[in-house]
């Protein structure tokens, strides 16, 4: 394959659902810009002959689910992928005087961020089997919260039922039902998620030790073996931040705002180690003797139940 560049320096691809705008650069500042479809074959027939010798990185950004095409197939022949939020890619892919957005330009964008950003997250290593057990996480984290809202509607309409005296019609009764199947369905997904785990033998062996932190469910052991790379983590700060505990302070000069959660993580993580960390409160006097402590010292309930939630994430 004929190339206008040499030696590549640096790689970015901006991706889509159906394709892929692909910026390789030299040290000369040429580039290589390729626009391709979101496959296996385009990826291996079209890029990896452009990086058969490169030992650099591969700058993405986490679109869903769309990037695990190249994400994969990249991985797999041996070459180095980061994948970026696109907040942190920001910087990179908007930071021109002109103001251009499109898929090339954000292409180059990355590209730029894999040669000069030091602060890329890790090496991606994530495999096909627990990708999909992380889709599956998801999925049951979203259809929980059409769960809660279809829950609180029905509830809505029935007491308007019961101020009217009006009793559940069929159609009424079988939306109940429907309701209460879904949940059942959501249960069999969680477990399902369990057992998929489970399945590998490294995964068992994380799962086990991390139900032994007081409060921490099979389920919640179950999250938090696929979200958080336990194995090759620097450090319990960024399991925190990932989970969005981390705490945002407003300073400057002699003025001090308020401090929150940032909570730019992974919600449903977030608030299943808030429902462990209460666990712990209500089943193990430590914690309870430990919260109590919080409480007396003018911290509020919520606040001290995060508090004892970012200490289990250290544990």
């Amino acid at each position: 394959m004929k190339s206008n560049i040499g030696t590549p320096v640096s790689v970015g691809i901006d991706v889509a659902k159906a394709t892929l705008s692909v910026s390789i650069c030299d040290h000369d500042g040429h580039e290589q810009a390729l626009a391709i479809r979101n496959t296996d074959t385009d990826i291996t027939t079209k890029v990896l002959p452009y990086l058969r010798h490169y030992s650099g990185k591969v700058v993405m950004e986490s679109t869903g689910h769309y990037h695990w095409t190249p994400a994969l197939v990249l991985r797999e022949a041996g070459i180095d992928i980061r994948i970026v939020n696109p907040l942190l890619a920001k910087q990179y892919t908007s930071g021109t005087i002109r103001k251009v957005k499109t898929d090339p330009a954000d292409a180059r964008g990355l590209a730029r961020m894999a040669a000069v950003c030091d602060n890329l997250p890790e090496t991606f290593t994530v495999s096909r089997a627990r990708l999909i057990i992380r889709k599956k996480l998801a999925t049951i984290s979203t259809m929980g919260r059409h769960l809660q809202a279809l829950k609180a509607n029905l509830a809505s309409l029935r007491e308007g039922q019961v101020l009217l005296d009006e009793v559940d019609t069929p159609v009424v009764a079988e939306l109940a039902e429907s309701i209460r199947q879904l949940g059942i369905s959501l249960k069999h997904l969680e477990v399902e998620c369990v057992q998929l785990t489970e399945s590998d033998e490294a995964s068992l062996e994380i799962m086990k030790r991390l139900e032994t932190i007081p409060g921490v469910s099979l389920f919640c052991a179950t999250l938090a073996t696929n979200w958080f790379d336990i194995n090759t983590a620097t450090s319990a700060k960024s399991f925190i931040g990932y989970a969005g505990l981390d705490i945002s302070s407003r300073k400057s000069g002699t003025w001090k705002g308020h401090c929150r959660l940032t909570k730019r993580g992974n919600p449903f993580l977030r608030k299943r180690l808030y429902s462990a960390a209460w666990g712990a409160v209500m089943n193990y006097p430590e914690y309870r003797a430990y919260y109590d402590k919080l409480k007396a010292g003018g911290r509020g309930h919520k606040e001290a139940v995060v508090i004892i939630a970012r200490k289990l994430v250290r544990t």
